[in-house]
């Protein structure tokens, strides 16, 4: 069993989720519970080696109904293949190990996708990506099977076909499902050990009556199925639990950096158009945005559960998936 099927089960319970939230909250065990968390959350920061989101591009061909893309209002464009090198490079001398392909985009839309993963391959790095899965032709299975990555997380929210397509609108049930499981099998007939294949399934007020069958259905179809709780970034959070009304737990995590296709460093995940900017990477250094006055106040604020950013306040994350997602 893996830690995460601990948390499978916890959050597939919306009832027992209430209960924990509301546990960690009470006066003399919450006290308790921080001691230790927080003790936790400092030693796994100190001991994490530095991963890197880089987001090849910010195009995707979905519109999903938890996903604030639509409201994006940076440029759509494709991070050029000489500043990503470089970008690795830096990373890699800065004692970082894994390169995630995404943030807000498909990575199967980027013409230089395989070309990044061989570049970070060759650097030593773990390579993954978050997919929606509708790009899976027989031309890209080929191709992620002869050229592939470490992990690869197929998006996937909903059971019936209905409520997979109302919450992923523009894909196809059928299709989808269809691409996932014959890389999946492609896989094992070649006895390859990569990539591993995930589906990963956003828990919304529209889906979560399914989460018991998805699990079933994938079972010994990839390699893990996982959930995850909505967070407020479309006002879609699972169960809207009161979370302003909860402690904040810290959020953001110094040791994994995004940055996006225009050079940019976000603050983190929920952050579509760099409503903060840590820095660009077309005219600074990676070494020194993270070594600079205004990356380490962040940091300092959340560890001290201050968040002064006024998007970190209203987001759900630290409320609720950050009181729970550092054991993990």
């Amino acid at each position: 069993m893996e830690i995460r099927d601990i948390k499978n089960f916890i959050f597939k319970k919306e009832k027992l989720l209430d209960i924990c939230i509301y546990i960690i909250n009470l006066p003399v065990i919450g006290h308790i519970y921080d001691y230790f968390y927080i003790k936790r959350i400092k030693n796994k920061i100190k001991n994490q080696k530095l991963s890197l989101t880089i987001e090849p591009n910010n195009i995707c061909n979905l519109h999903c109904i938890m996903c604030p893309y639509q409201r994006m209002t940076r440029k759509k464009e494709t991070m050029p293949l000489s500043l990503y090198k470089e970008i690795v490079n830096q990373a890699k001398e800065e004692g970082c190990e894994s390169i995630s392909l995404n943030q807000y985009n498909e990575p199967l839309t980027d013409k230089f996708l395989f070309e990044r993963i061989r570049y970070a391959n060759s650097k030593g790095m773990i390579t993954s990506f978050y997919s929606n899965g509708t790009l899976l032709s027989d031309e890209n299975i080929n191709r992620l099977l002869k050229n592939p990555p470490d992990l690869i997380r197929f998006s996937f929210d909903g059971f019936n076909k209905n409520t997979y397509e109302s919450i992923r609108c523009g894909a196809n049930y059928e299709r989808v499902i269809g691409g996932i499981i014959k890389l999946y099998e492609e896989k094992k007939k070649l006895n390859l050990k990569k990539p591993r294949i995930e589906v990963y399934f956003t828990i919304l007020k529209e889906n979560k009556s399914e989460i018991k069958e998805f699990l079933k259905f994938w079972k010994n179809k990839v390699d893990f199925a996982t959930i995850y709780i909505g967070d407020s970034r479309q006002n879609t959070a699972f169960s809207l639990l009161e979370y302003k009304h909860k402690k904040f737990y810290p959020c953001f995590n110094p040791k994994k950096i995004i940055v996006f296709s225009n050079g940019k460093l976000a603050l983190c995940c929920v952050d579509i158009d760099g409503f903060v900017n840590l820095g660009d990477l077309k005219k600074q250094k990676l070494k020194d945005i993270l070594e600079s006055k205004k990356f380490k106040d962040i940091t300092n604020a959340h560890l001290n559960r201050d968040p002064y950013l006024s998007a970190c306040k209203s987001c759900s994350r630290g409320y609720i998936d950050s009181a729970l997602s550092w054991w993990v």
